[in-house]
């Protein structure tokens, strides 16, 4: 890639696609650049959404775990375990230690960063107080929080295994990372003296920040927990500010030189008749200079990252890690 360059990828968890709209709040807020509700979605430009296979062909109700698990390590996590809860269990873990997307770009010499936030709790989420181990248990230290040793996710054990230092509430305020409510709003409520953010200034700092790496992730889990516990005029507040947040995006990236990835593990918010997750297909948003490749060669959540090593391989990295302060 060239040096000025950005490839962007957005995680959006619990959302699928439907053409229902009477219970899809991507409907409900007319969202054009997340348009999850069309029976054949396009982006303004003409750019497609691609479906996806969640359900890998195995039976029951794609989960968190074995759908982030498979579209991180490229292996098909449902077919080896099945549809498997929130957290990821010893054995992805170990999988995970060894084998996902930041870990692989990494050592092949490329940038990869991740933009996420652990306000008030960073010092712990790295060692000595948390490590991955190769076995795939986790080693804590006494100070590691006790609430959370069974709720680590699998963007974090990738982080851990990848050797990349968790940004913190400072470098919200600095506008180096957002938080994963990229308003802040729920931390605010926490009483953290962090800025609010707008759309607006949360797409300039993903935009702003890309633009020093050869790949960055942030991650956005809002979208499940809305779908499971909000109301329905919630979820639609929620997409139209995501659809806001995306546009504005594009808005600031170069189509010729730029890359924009979104997708998601399983379908949740874009159908509110119920809680649950359900079975549709999830979106992929490839928009950009390699989106027409993303699109033809991914079709599944297992596809992704061996289509996005492969593509990036040959590309001539910034170097071989993160800034000092994000590589431990």
């Amino acid at each position: 890639m060239k040096d000025d360059s950005r490839f962007i990828f957005i995680f959006l968890d619990g959302v699928g696609l439907n053409d229902g709209v009477e219970t899809n709040p991507f409907a409900a807020a007319a969202c054009r650049y997340l348009p999850f509700h069309m029976p054949e979605p396009l982006l303004p430009d003409g750019t497609p959404v691609t479906p996806l296979d969640a359900r890998l062909g195995v039976e029951g109700i794609p989960q968190s775990a074995s759908g982030q698990g498979t579209l991180y390590t490229g292996i098909n996590i449902p077919a080896r375990w099945g549809h498997r809860g929130s957290y990821p269990g010893l054995a992805l873990r170990k999988l995970l230690y060894r084998d996902n997307l930041i870990k692989n770009l990494m050592d092949m010499g490329l940038t990869a960063g991740f933009l996420n936030a652990y306000p008030h709790y960073a010092p712990v989420f790295q060692p000595p107080h948390l490590e991955l181990m190769p076995d795939g248990t986790f080693r804590f230290s006494s100070d590691f929080p006790r609430r959370f040793q069974r709720r680590l996710s699998t963007t974090t054990c990738m982080m851990l295994s990848s050797g990349l230092k968790p940004r913190d509430e400072r470098d919200i305020v600095r506008g180096d990372a957002l938080y994963q409510d990229f308003s802040n709003e729920s931390l605010i409520r926490l009483g953290l003296d962090v800025p609010e953010f707008t759309p607006e200034q949360a797409a300039g700092i993903i935009a702003d920040t890309a633009l020093s790496h050869d790949f960055l992730l942030y991650e956005f889990f809002q979208t499940d927990l809305y779908a499971h516990r909000r109301k329905f005029h919630e979820c639609v507040e929620l997409a139209a500010r995501l659809d806001r947040l995306v546009g504005l995006l594009i808005e600031r990236m170069d189509p010729a030189r730029d890359t924009l990835v979104i997708t998601s593990d399983h379908g949740n918010m874009e159908d509110c008749s119920s809680s649950s997750h359900t079975l549709n297909p999830v979106p992929l948003v490839a928009w950009g200079r390699l989106g027409p490749e993303l699109r033809t060669r991914i079709h599944s959540l297992a596809d992704v990252t061996p289509t996005l090593l492969s593509i990036l391989k040959p590309s001539c990295g910034r170097g071989t890690m993160d800034s000092p302060s994000q590589r431990l």
